[in-house]
């Protein structure tokens, strides 16, 4: 399989938006005459623009395994706690986040650039000969990019800036621009994400030489996420419906393969481009390389059954009152390490060690074969979004939508529940639909786990305040968290694009 590459070289955008000022470029290094002009110097850019965001690729990139969207918004939840600790780690992990003090927390504003950088993009393919259609799918290519980009930076930090075409090709103007107000964001957000559905191909298969480039399945399945987040239930029913139709050829990994249980088949290289997978960040040696492994295992593990791994730093952790919540049945666990032999000890709860490299703080969250990697570099693809999510958010939407359990919704719930070895629930097992939300809640916990859905689902349900409250008493902290209430619904922005902003940019309320 060939995998998307990308030409940083090119990225050339005459401006970028930095926080909230315009950075201006030197403008003498391309000759807009001479470059872009032909459908390869339009596929390069569109690539470099469009994808170069969302990698995952060392400490660079959305969806990076250090400071990521996913990785940051994990351990902001019930469930996630690093053991370095510091000021990089404890805010998210008691959510007691700031606007001057936390990288993690505040990182996630400066990938605005990126949304600038794709319209300038569409701006300077608009004008190259070339075949409509496929000028057309570049473009929704990149619309798709800033659709996400914006829901990603949304989720995280609220209405965001949107610069204009006109204020791009003018950087030297030094032009503040406000935030949009929510209602705007989101309509931006959807605008996006509509227009790249309506162009861009259902799927794309893994042999595929445009494997992971953006497709009509990952706009639909944002536009899921996003009505979901809204509470426009409806809107969120037709999108899960629209993801199930054959065109897309979603399914479950059923299949176990060499694993132990189909679920952990899923997260293999072997099992590459699955079903399953909606979108997944490319990965490959000399490409594009994560490091999952080094930030959650720890380096005194015996792996020599499981990949052989070592020189891990011992980061990433579940929590053992998360973990203790998994049925004993759950096939999931499979993926967890909650016991193991290091050096002349075994480790488990009762005997869990000390420090970062055992398992006093919690359990290990393995989540991808340890196969695959070189040093501290894994090539596995990351996969940032599954068709499990898809059928369980389906399911919840339908309930809401009716104020009532449906045959469908169990159904649908309990394709995800059976997958992982579980009794399929009954109707008669719900006592209402907050029963059901309740329980499905912990399905989607216990299936999408560092995968970047917890704090959503908990946000979205009125949860999120609650259980971070008990977390931080739990762990003898301080109740930060409950002082503001929904105030932490939100990260703040960097404390340096308010002092840039001069007044037009206005922080998130409570910081």
């Amino acid at each position: 399989m060939k995998k998307i590459s990308f030409y940083a070289a090119l990225l050339c955008t005459t401006a970028a938006l930095q926080g909230c000022e315009l950075e201006s470029e030197v403008y003498d290094q391309i000759n807009a005459g001479i470059y872009p002009t032909t459908a390869r110097d339009a596929k390069d850019l569109v690539t470099a623009n469009a994808y170069g965001g969302f990698q995952n690729n060392g400490y660079d990139g959305a969806f990076n395994a250090a400071t990521g969207f996913h990785l940051s918004n994990d351990i902001a939840t019930d469930y996630g706690f690093c053991s370095w600790g510091g000021t990089d780690w404890e805010p998210l992990e008691w959510a007691n986040f700031t606007a001057s003090t936390n990288r993690n927390a505040r990182q996630g504003w400066g990938y605005l650039n990126w949304i600038s950088k794709m319209t300038l993009t569409i701006d300077r393919i608009e004008g190259i000969d070339m075949d409509a259609d496929l000028k057309a799918q570049y473009i929704a290519e990149l619309r798709c990019g800033r659709g996400f980009m914006a829901f990603l930076i949304w989720d995280r930090h609220g209405p965001i800036i949107v610069a204009d075409l006109e204020t791009l090709k003018d950087p030297l103007a030094e032009k503040i621009l406000p935030r949009l107000t929510e209602e705007q964001t989101r309509e931006y957000i959807e605008t996006e994400l509509k227009a790249a559905a309506a162009v861009l191909p259902p799927t794309i298969g893994y042999g595929s030489v445009d494997y992971g480039r953006f497709t009509a399945g990952l706009a639909h399945t944002l536009l899921l996420k996003l009505y979901m987040q809204t509470k426009q239930w409806g809107k969120a029913v037709a999108e899960g419906r629209e993801l199930m139709k054959p065109e897309y050829g979603y399914s479950l990994v059923l299949d176990k393969g060499a694993e132990k249980s189909a679920y952990a088949n899923i997260f293999t290289k072997a099992n590459e481009g699955n079903a399953e997978t909606i979108w997944a960040v490319n990965c490959m040696d000399g490409f594009q390389t994560h490091k999952w492994f080094p930030h959650a295992l720890p380096n005194n593990i015996d792996s020599s059954g499981m990949g052989g791994y070592s020189g891990a730093w011992g980061g990433y952790k579940m929590l053992w009152k998360f973990f203790e919540t998994f049925d004993s049945d759950d096939q999931r666990t499979q993926a967890i390490v909650s016991a193991y032999k290091a050096g002349g000890e075994y480790l488990n709860k009762l005997a869990p060690g000390t420090g970062g490299n055992s398992l006093a703080d919690g359990v290990i969250p393995v989540k991808y074969k340890i196969e695959n990697y070189v040093g501290e570099n894994g090539f596995t693809d990351w996969i940032v979004y599954r068709y499990a999510d898809v059928l369980t958010l389906l399911a919840e939407a339908i309930v809401n939508d009716g104020n009532a359990v449906t045959t469908e919704a169990v159904n649908l719930l309990n394709q995800v529940r059976t997958r992982a070895g579980l009794t399929a629930y009954a109707e008669s097992d719900f006592t209402g639909p907050d029963d059901f939300i309740d329980k499905l809640l912990w399905e989607r916990a216990h299936e999408l786990w560092y995968e970047g859905t917890r704090r959503q689902d908990l946000i979205r349900n009125g949860k999120y305040v609650e259980l971070m409250a008990k977390k931080c008493t739990d762990h003898g902290h301080p109740d930060l968290i409950t002082a503001q209430g929904e105030k932490w619904h939100l990260f703040p922005l960097p404390e340096s694009a308010i002092i840039e902003g001069q007044g037009i940019i206005k922080q998130n309320p409570g910081y």
